[in-house]
């Protein structure tokens, strides 16, 4: 769990890993040179062997932060959690029953996704391949995966100033498999665009477009098209009906058609 000035957030997202439902957990705390009272909260939980923490002395951004988290943590398996976000006492113990040796890259989850006035429940695909993510990052921010396929992969990329997660998940499941998806919401992720989030850059359009270039030797026509479709959006420029229909693939145009109409 990377942490920066997060301090309304931070005690619940520790509990929730604390109260998990399976006991064999432990939690990696990186303070990303916070300057508010996230230290004296973390120090309240200085006597809990379960936890250990780390403090970056200057602020590094959330994938270099993950990085050392993964390098000290003991376990055969990983996942993450953002500071923000929380999980149902159910998570791991939900994902230590998906996995399944040698299949699959790594497992996520439906997601709760609060937006403080309204919340609506992520429902994903069963199996997520590689061909599902050169489309887009249908996974979500968090995987539970082994560490030895974090470290052979070489973790988070830190010269991207976001899409870090995106970045990862293609890599994991193109030498590692699809990743699975565990039918049940057991994370509520925090969208509420008021609140500070870490990263290396302020400008989280160029994180997408260097993921894409990275990647695109490997997408189709199709995908590479999709891609330029959803960065043009993300970048603010509201296309049309017609580019709309020349850019989707068939089977995502009730997705776009209903963003378009509805958010």
């Amino acid at each position: 769990m990377p942490t920066r000035n997060r301090i309304s957030y931070l005690e619940r997202a520790i509990e929730s890993v604390l109260d998990q439902t399976y006991q064999s957990v432990e939690l990696i705390i990186v303070d990303d040179a916070s300057d508010d009272s996230t230290h004296d909260l973390l120090k309240s939980y200085a006597d809990r062997d379960e936890i250990t923490m780390f403090r970056n002395p200057e602020p590094k951004g959330a994938a270099a932060s993950r990085n050392l988290a993964v390098k000290y943590a003991t376990g055969e398996f990983i996942t993450g959690i953002d500071d923000d976000d929380y999980w149902r006492p159910n998570r791991i113990e939900e994902m230590m029953k998906a996995w399944q040796d040698g299949q699959f890259g790594g497992i996520c989850s439906n997601d709760r996704m609060d937006f403080g006035e309204k919340e609506i429940v992520w429902k994903k695909k069963s199996l997520i391949t590689l061909h599902d993510l050169l489309y887009y990052n249908m996974v979500g921010n968090q995987v539970f995966t082994k560490k030895s396929y974090f470290l052979e992969l070489g973790g988070y990329d830190e010269e991207l100033p976001s899409a870090q997660d995106y970045d990862l998940w293609i890599r994991l499941a193109h030498d590692y498999g699809p990743i699975k998806n565990v039918p049940k919401t057991t994370q509520v992720v925090n969208m509420r665009d008021d609140e500070e989030r870490i990263t290396t850059s302020g400008n989280q359009i160029n994180g997408y477009i260097q993921c894409f270039e990275k990647h695109q030797s490997k997408m189709s026509i199709s995908q590479k098209r999709y891609q330029k479709y959803r960065i043009k959006l993300a970048s603010g420029d509201e296309s049309g009906w017609l580019e709309m229909f020349r850019s989707v693939p068939s089977r995502l145009l009730v997705k776009e058609i209903t963003r378009k109409l509805f958010l």
